[in-house]
């Protein structure tokens, strides 16, 4: 794969997003080889549990944005098809998922480490948010309940609709995040080792039943919601291509 990397030890298979120069950012292909990852994965006996980390400094920036501004309706259309495939894909993962956050994790970088049933923030300068309110872009269906199903009110309100980045100590004390270390990698490798080491049957029927509501209400979106999604992507062109951080 070109830009997602799995390296597979000890029945633990951990997804890297490898696109550093491009700060993670997840463009078309990448978001191909999410779900298609995430569905292999889900499937091999061998695997027991997937950490995601990022390549890098950084988790992921997010989409790529320029990307999404160059595209026109209907292959815009056909972009966030491939986005709720491959969110869908991890949030719907039945095995533990833990993610390791060392550095930022931005608007979709974030929704992805908050798919997971564990998220290992590291201690340090670096930001995470949900910016898609300042440049105009409602959330898609998937990433809303994913965010949803993460965050404690409060956290969800700051987040959301305050629309700014955090350090990872301030995502922290709003309930976000299960840690916050100088080691986020070798937090998610524990936790890790200690769920894939319980009966797995037990830890998918609790995922199952938690996620359950999120799920239904992510299959049942209506057209039209699709349609306005679509056109305030496409009336906030220019304010994409601006950057989220330095």
């Amino acid at each position: 794969m070109q830009f997602i990397e799995v390296i597979e030890s000890g029945g633990i298979a951990e997804v890297v997003l490898n696109r550093p120069t491009k700060v993670n950012a997840m463009n078309h292909a990448a978001l191909r080889e999410m779900a298609e990852v995430f569905g292999r994965l889900a499937e091999d006996d061998a695997v027991s549990g997937v950490l995601v980390r990022g390549a890098g400094k950084c988790l992921s920036a997010g989409l790529d944005l320029r990307e999404v501004a160059s595209l026109e309706r209907a292959s815009l259309a056909g972009f966030l098809d491939d986005f709720d495939a491959a969110f869908g894909a991890a949030f719907r993962f039945p095995k533990p998922f833990a993610a390791a956050v060392h550095g930022h994790a931005i608007a979709g970088g974030a929704v992805l480490a908050m798919c997971a049933d564990f998220i290992a923030l590291g201690a340090g300068d670096y930001k995470i948010g949900l910016p898609e309110l300042v440049v105009g872009i409602p959330f898609p269906r998937v990433a809303f309940e994913i965010v949803r199903a993460a965050c404690p009110t409060r956290a969800f309100r700051r987040l959301v609709f305050g629309a700014d980045l955090y350090s990872p100590a301030e995502v922290f004390e709003m309930g976000v995040g299960d840690t916050l270390s100088a080691d986020p990698l070798e937090d998610a490798r524990r936790w890790l080792a200690k769920a894939c080491g319980r009966p797995a049957a037990a830890f998918r029927f609790v995922k199952a039943s938690h996620r359950k509501e999120a799920w239904e209400r992510i299959a049942a979106p209506a057209p039209a919601e699709r349609e306005a999604f679509v056109d305030a992507l496409l009336s906030a062109k220019q304010a994409l291509t601006a950057p989220l951080v330095g």
